[in-house]
């Protein structure tokens, strides 16, 4: 099974590789720490995890707020391939958890109801790991570039996006 640790380092790596808990703000105004956006995650602004917090406390947070509110969700850690996982929830945090779900759907032919659970991880366990990477990394290009259609003030973003759908 996959180690959910892993995973979640996996996506660090793509957030914020230094580690630094450096906090950025969007065009939109909103702020993100360790990946984790405050418009998604407004109940951490009163806690300053936003704010004053200390890059060590702070980055509890973000790896509590990755298991509960991602891992879980996407059951993470009943997913036997790391990569797929790794993938899944990179996903899962940058477009959000039922697109990220719906997208492994589609890759493994199953029915898109955005949850992941038993018919899912078993047309997992059953598909060719390799096939299904690829065909998650097809669609999330497909799901950035269909966003940069949609709005093109977010074509700045589009080559980190087309990277990390890559990876």
């Amino acid at each position: 099974m996959a180690n959910i640790d892993d995973a979640i380092d996996s996506v660090l790596a793509w957030e914020d590789p230094g580690l630094t808990g450096l906090v950025t703000t969007s065009p939109a105004g909103y702020r993100t720490r360790f990946g984790i956006d405050e418009r998604f995650h407004p109940g951490l602004t009163n806690c300053l995890f936003y704010g004053s917090m200390g890059s060590t406390a702070a980055l509890a947070v973000a790896k509590g707020v990755y298991r509960k509110e991602y891992c879980q969700p996407l059951c993470i850690a009943e997913i036997v391939d790391q990569q797929i996982a790794n993938k899944l929830l990179s996903l899962g945090v940058n477009i959000g958890v039922v697109p990220a779900a719906k997208m492994l759907q589609d890759a493994l032919s199953v029915e898109g109801d955005g949850r992941i659970g038993p018919l899912t991880l078993g047309a997992l366990d059953l598909a060719n790991p390799q096939k299904v990477l690829d065909d998650l990394r097809r669609e999330a290009e497909l799901y950035y570039e269909c966003l940069v259609e949609r709005d093109p003030r977010l074509e700045m973003y589009l080559k980190g996006w087309e990277r990390r759908a890559e990876a």
